[in-house]
C-alpha cells in the first residue's frame, strides 16, 4: 500500500464520522433538548477508553515498557516546552490576561491522543502497539498539563482575593485529582504495575475489556465531530497563530526533543511521538474556558480549527514518513 493510499485510508473514515456527528449534532438527531455531547464525552472518556488503554498496556512486554521510557521523556519535554511558548505568545504579543494565557497555553500544548490517537496510531500500528503511545500521552496530560493550567488560574484567582492556599496543595490536589479520578489516567498505570509485577490478566477478562474499548475509535471521533458543530468559531490574528503553534510548531518541537534524546528518526517511537503531537488541541480548553468566563469564543474557535487542520497536517507527514 503506497503512503498516500495509507494517509487516505486513515483520514477520509476520521473525515467521515466527524461529518456524522457535525451533521447529528446541527440537526438535533438526538433531540433539541438533550444534551448529548457531555454524555457520549463521558463514556468514551471513563468507560470505553480505559478499558482499550488498559488493555493496550497489560498485552506489553516489560522490556517493550522500558523502551517506551524516552517516548514518555519527549512527550512531557515537547509539551511543557509548547506550554511555555503558548503563554508566552499570549501573554505577550496578544496581550491576554493570566487566566486567558493559561488557557490558551493548554490550547498548543494539548494533544488529542485519547480521542484521535486509536484512528491514527490504531490503524497504523495495531491497538497493542499504539496503546502504550496513547497511554503516555494521556499521563502526560493529565498528570502534568492539565494540573499545571489549573493551578496557574486558581494562584491568579487567589491573587485578586484575600484567600490564600499553598502552592504546594493546590498542585497536590490537581495531581490526585488528575490520577485516582481520571478513569484513563489510572487504568494503563494499573496495566504497567501488572507489567512489572509479571501479573497476566485472563483471557476472558482481556476480551470483555475489548468488547467496550473497541467502540473508542468511532465513537471518540462522532463526539468530536458533535463538538466542532456545538461551538462557533471566528478566525482572527490570536485564533489562527495559536492553531498554527499547535499544528504545525508542536510538532516541530517534538522534532528537536527527538534530536536532543537521540530518537532515531523514523523508528516507532519517533514516529508515534511525531504524530501524536500532531492531532489537534482537544476539548479541555473549552470547559476551561467556559468554567472561568475567560477566552471562550478562542478556545472554540482553536478547537474546531485545529481538528480541521488535523485532516492537512497528519495527512502530510504520513505522506513524508512513509508509514
Amino acid at each position: 500500500m503506497s503512503s498516500l493510499t495509507q494517509s487516505l485510508v486513515i483520514v477520509i473514515p476520521i473525515l467521515f464520522v466527524l461529518t456524522l456527528g457535525f451533521l447529528a449534532e446541527r440537526t438535533h438527531a438526538f433531540g433539541a433538548k438533550t444534551r448529548p455531547i457531555p454524555i457520549i464525552n463521558e463514556m468514551v472518556l471513563n468507560f470505553a477508553l480505559p478499558a482499550s488503554l488498559f488493555v493496550g498496556t497489560v498485552k506489553v512486554s516489560k522490556t517493550g515498557l522500558e523502551k517506551e521510557f524516552v517516548l514518555f521523556v519527549a512527550l512531557l519535554l515537547t509539551l511543557l516546552i509548547g506550554y511555555g511558548i503558548g503563554f508566552a505568545v499570549a501573554k505577550l504579543i496578544f496581550k491576554q490576561n493570566v487566566i486567558a494565557s493559561a488557557i490558551a497555553a493548554l490550547g498548543v500544548s494539548f494533544s488529542a491522543g485519547p480521542f484521535f490517537g486509536p484512528a491514527v496510531l490504531g490503524k497504523i500500528y495495531g491497538a497493542e502497539k499504539s496503546g502504550v503511545a496513547i497511554s503516555l500521552i494521556s499521563l502526560v496530560l493529565n498528570v502534568v498539563i492539565i494540573p499545571l493550567t489549573t493551578t496557574v488560574i486558581k494562584i491568579e484567582l487567589q491573587r485578586k482575593t484575600t484567600q490564600h492556599i499553598s502552592v504546594g496543595k493546590l498542585v497536590g490536589n490537581s495531581v490526585f485529582q488528575a490520577i485516582f479520578k481520571t478513569p484513563y489516567v489510572w487504568a494503563p498505570l494499573l496495566g504497567i504495575i501488572l507489567v512489572f509485577l509479571d501479573f497476566k490478566i485472563p483471557v476472558v477478562a482481556s476480551a470483555s475489556l475489548n468488547l467496550i474499548g473497541e467502540t473508542t475509535t468511532g465513537v471518540a471521533v462522532f463526539v468530536a465531530g458533535m463538538t466542532i458543530a456545538n461551538n462557533k468559531f471566528q478566525i482572527n490574528s490570536v485564533t489562527l497563530i495559536l492553531t498554527i503553534l499547535k499544528n504545525v510548531g508542536l510538532p516541530i518541537l517534538f522534532l528537536g526533543v527527538a534530536f536532543l534524546l537521540r530518537i532515531v528518526p523514523g523508528s516507532m517511537f519517533f514516529n508515534q511521538g511525531l504524530l501524536l503531537a500532531a492531532l489537534p488541541t482537544g476539548p479541555m480548553m473549552v470547559l476551561l474556558a467556559t468554567r472561568y468566563k475567560e477566552f471562550q469564543k478562542e478556545a472554540s474557535s482553536i478547537l474546531v480549527l485545529s481538528t480541521i487542520g488535523m485532516l492537512i497536517t497528519v495527512t502530510g507527514l504520513i505522506l513524508i514518513l512513509h508509514i
